[in-house]
């Protein structure tokens, strides 16, 4: 698979084009006045809030919601931000489609792409340990597009292994949930950050997303650095 985004440099950490679960339109966020709020620690440290609203539910495996919210993130304290979050979600079966709501935005408008929070699954419903995810491979546009040039810069995912399920503690407490690791890896290129060009390296990176049958979400993503940890996680889901 091949995407592309206008995002900002951030989002090299936060995953990729999502596609959701067929039981999505049935979680327990997936209503009017729905919210999920995220936060990380680490190399990475982000947090958002989506809140749901005009939920239709068509079936049990069509539905569509509003998502508005907002998300601040920094990387190695160097590059930081916050962008608003207005999009349309609409699910129909194991697909999702995620557009921005405001028709005619420019593309290089500063706004965060909740797909890329790789929340929603993995386009088909896990089975058992064991069980691949084909690689995937997306551009990002590195850099504040409200301060100047963006930079595409390329994003390889390595085939996703599922190990064994296991019991793990969330904000809405112990789950049973499956672990999908990866190597995650970025291009070096350049990007211009309050004026100034700096040079982001290569980053490689080995990720963990927890995917947690009972709330259809990833309910937290360890990736690992050159030593370095960080974790993104589900913080509140009501």
């Amino acid at each position: 698979m091949w995407c592309s985004r206008k995002v900002w440099m951030l989002l090299l950490l936060l995953g990729a084009c999502t596609t959701a679960q067929a039981n999505i339109c049935d979680a327990r966020f997936f209503h009017n006045g729905g919210v999920i709020e995220i936060g990380g620690s680490g190399m990475l440290n982000v947090s958002a809030k989506l809140t749901f609203s005009q939920v239709k539910k068509t079936s049990g495996t069509a539905c569509q919601a509003q998502v508005n919210g907002f998300a601040k993130y920094a990387l190695m304290s160097f590059l930081s931000g916050a962008n608003d979050i207005d999009h349309v979600l609409s699910v129909s079966g194991n697909q999702t489609r995620v557009v921005n709501a405001r028709p005619g935005k420019s593309a290089d408008t500063a706004t965060f792409d909740v797909q890329l929070l790789g929340l929603f699954g993995f386009g088909a419903p896990i089975q058992a340990a064991g069980q691949k995810f084909a690689a995937q491979s997306y551009t990002l546009a590195v850099g504040d597009p409200k301060r100047g040039p963006t930079t595409p810069v390329g994003v390889r995912m390595g085939e996703k292994t599922v190990g064994t399920q296991q019991t793990i503690q969330t904000a809405v407490g112990k789950l049973q949930c499956w672990p999908v690791r990866y190597a995650r890896s970025t291009d070096t290129t350049n990007a211009q950050v309050q004026g100034m060009v700096l040079q982001i390296p290569s980053i490689q990176s080995q990720v963990t997303d927890w995917f947690c049958p009972s709330t259809n979400l990833v309910m937290k993503q360890e990736i690992e650095h050159s030593g370095q940890k960080s974790v993104i996680e589900v913080k509140v889901l009501r």
